[in-house]
């Protein structure tokens, strides 16, 4: 592999994202987002070894040299070089031996190149106070912030670089970094899988092919698409709102809403190729999908089982009445629903808790594909309750043969409203002036659909 490669590489990403431009829209990725890459160079002793035709330190200056006249051409990119252990000898034992050579911007990559050629490795490797530093590396402002680390060994300063990548990344600064390990042991791998996307590489070819790879992989421009699938394993569902994080942190990377393209099919995303994505699928309940990986230059396919049909609970009454909606033996909430309206859920069997006073159940109420099921509860009627002053009662119903009380009356409120299921209904009263519990009173009341009834305590 030669300079021309990265050529053909890098060329072939842009064309390609033409090509892709003209045909798709895309509504919420910029094609033409900032990119900028941060090379950082293990410049320690052990760099020097024989590796293939040289040094692992020249095959490494050969290869970025090829890649710097490649990405020269590119619009939107821009590029810094920051190198550790190369200013003290080993001997001296230096721990903060790291230094931003070029800083990440435009137009740099001649003096990117003219630094390479004085590089001259010497000292140890402080991967995690590099990787710190390299936080502060990248300019403000909205980019995509991609670190590429090269080295031939683990963290020597006693440093943990696996936190200080996890950090970056939590808190936005970068995405997951890519890491090259020259010809590293296998006893030590463990040490620099941590940080990020590791490969560790045998030979320079080896390390040629792969440095292609990672930036085709950062410049490409890549689609995919969400298949929300009926029971049939058909992508018919859509108008669901969907939420794409980065696996590494949660972040949230894109929040839209599934719809079908003009031919019927699931719309194209473009979604950038660095890293791993967890997906949420906002149905109900919700559809989650971890560790996605999409192909860079390529067109992905991401199918979850969607399969919905409708809830449409009704009521002729003007009582405002909700309903809290659960997986059939479940505890945990999926909604709640208000009454006269229709919504979506995944199909399958729920139970539903109807919030009137007493609380209507429902079990195993089944959703099937594209059909809705009907729940109608008959109209509440109203109780209204006048007191003369203060006391003690409720209203109790019968259930499973047992009185069971409803609803306490408020102690200082002397006229009460209260909606009711028709039913029969039996209230209990002492007022605070009778000092006797043989002095409570008892009603009964028949309470029926859009009626009200009359009590005075």
């Amino acid at each position: 592999m030669n300079k021309n490669y990265f050529h053909i590489v890098l060329l072939s990403c842009l064309l390609w994202s033409f090509q892709s431009s003209a045909q798709q829209t895309y509504s919420f990725v910029n094609p033409k987002q900032l990119t900028r890459l941060l090379f950082v160079i293990d410049g320690s002793q052990s760099m020097m070894n024989a590796w293939d035709r040289s040094s692992r330190m020249e095959e490494a200056k050969r290869i970025l040299n090829a890649i710097a006249d490649s990405l020269s051409v590119l619009p939107n990119v821009e590029v810094g070089l920051r190198v550790y252990g190369h200013q003290y000898d080993q001997s001296q034992n230096n721990c903060r031996d790291t230094k931003l050579e070029v800083p990440v911007g435009k137009n740099n990559l001649k003096f990117i190149k003219k630094k390479l050629e004085l590089i001259k490795p010497k000292g140890i490797t402080p991967i995690a106070l590099t990787l710190e530093k390299c936080g502060l590396d990248f300019p403000p402002g909205t980019a995509r912030n991609v670190i590429v680390l090269i080295t031939d060994g683990v963290e020597s300063c006693g440093g943990d670089p696996c936190e200080i990548a996890k950090q970056l990344q939590q808190k936005g600064v970068i995405i997951k970094p890519f890491v090259i390990g020259l010809g590293v042991p296998e006893g030590i791998v463990e040490g620099l899988e941590c940080i990020g996307q590791f490969k560790n590489v045998a030979d320079a070819k080896s390390f040629e092919q792969l440095m292609g790879n990672i930036i085709s992989s950062v410049l490409s421009q890549t689609t995919a698409e969400v298949d929300l699938l009926d029971l049939s394993k058909n992508p018919t569902e859509t108008n669901v709102g969907m939420t794409f994080y980065d696996s590494q942190n949660m972040l949230v990377k894109y929040v839209v809403y599934h719809q079908m393209n003009a031919r019927g099919n699931p719309d194209t995303l473009h979604l950038d190729p660095v890293g791993l994505y967890n997906l949420d699928v906002h149905t109900l309940p919700p559809v989650e999908l971890n560790d996605i990986k999409v192909a860079p230059n390529s067109h992905t396919k991401i199918p979850l089982d969607a399969a919905q049909g409708t809830l449409r609970l009704g009521t002729p009454g003007k009582v405002p009445i909700k309903c809290v909606v659960r997986k059939s033996g479940g505890l945990n909430t999926i909604n709640v629903q208000p009454f006269n309206t229709a919504e979506r859920y995944r199909c399958g069997l729920y139970d539903l808790e109807i919030l009137t006073l007493p609380r209507l159940y429902f079990k195993n109420i089944e959703i099937k594909q594209t059909q809705t099921n009907s729940i109608q509860i008959p109209a509440p009627g109203t109780l209204a309750v006048e007191r003369n002053g203060e006391g003690f009662g409720g209203i109790f119903y019968l259930k499973d043969k047992v009185w069971v009380k409803l609803y306490e009356f408020k102690y200082k409120v002397f006229n009460e409203t209260i909606a009711l299921q028709p039913g029969n209904y039996r209230i209990i009263y002492r007022s605070r002036s009778n000092r006797k519990m043989r002095q409570s009173i008892q009603k009964e009341v028949l309470i029926k659909s859009n009626q009200v009834v009359n009590i005075t305590l």
